[in-house]
């Protein structure tokens, strides 16, 4: 997970989403939560946009969105916030229906540290980094990432797979990954940032210019051959 900013409701939520909504709740107070409208969807495009389309929970680019309501239906809480923008976070389907109904027990989107967790390289497990989290939140921080699979759990997995496989071909730039998988990008930096590029021909500017994103592994293979041998070594 990575921290997400809250947007602005959009200009025509309360028209489309929360008057129409909220008027079917006051008519059906005992409606089961199953049975609610979706108007919640119409405002999947803004959703979309505030998260850049990566999901809330696996922070990646999904093609699977769809409105996660933070606090679900089927309470009494989440009941009266069915209608609002402030509770809905983008979601991966598959993220989205292992959360369930769990709640707070899952951490916020917009309330998780942006360092909490981390990818770690070349097998693309999650992990917690335990000292950046606060005491009271870390059974929430662990039970997250059980209940969601985001350590390893095969879905995940083998979209962080997805996302990793054309860039360490070559064929996408570092920009491109950030883009769809953050916490992969984050790992590739970090592993990267120990490189001293005095030690390959012209390294400074060929590892400059990968890590900002202007060129891809293809590339260096063929301009820095000594430096991409080594960028592969060490990401694989």
């Amino acid at each position: 997970m990575i921290r997400f900013e809250p947007s602005p409701e959009p200009p025509r939520f309360d028209e489309d989403v929360r008057a129409p909504g909220n008027e079917w709740l006051r008519a059906n107070p005992h409606a089961r939560s199953g049975q609610f409208p979706d108007y919640w969807t119409r405002a999947l495009p803004d959703l979309r946009s505030a998260f850049g389309d990566l999901c809330g929970y696996s922070a990646m680019w999904t093609r699977r969105t769809t409105v996660d309501h933070y606090r679900s239906r089927s309470s009494s809480e989440g009941r009266a916030l069915a209608y609002e923008w402030t509770n809905y976070r983008l979601a991966d389907h598959y993220m989205n229906a292992v959360k369930g109904t769990w709640d707070s027990r899952i951490l916020d989107p917009f309330e998780v540290g942006d360092d909490w967790f981390e990818v770690l390289l070349p097998n693309l497990e999650l992990i917690l980094v335990e000292t950046r989290i606060p005491p009271a939140r870390l059974a929430d921080a662990r039970f997250t990432l059980k209940q969601l699979g985001l350590r390893d759990g095969e879905d995940v997995l083998e979209q962080r797979r997805e996302w990793y496989r054309p860039f360490i071909e070559g064929d996408v730039s570092l920009a491109w990954l950030a883009r769809r998988a953050p916490l992969i990008a984050r790992a590739v930096r970090r592993r990267l940032g120990e490189f001293r590029p005095a030690d390959f021909d012209d390294g400074q500017t060929h590892l400059q210019r990968f890590l900002e994103g202007e060129t891809v592994l293809k590339t260096l293979r063929r301009d820095a051959p000594r430096l991409a041998e080594a960028i592969d070594a060490a990401l694989r």
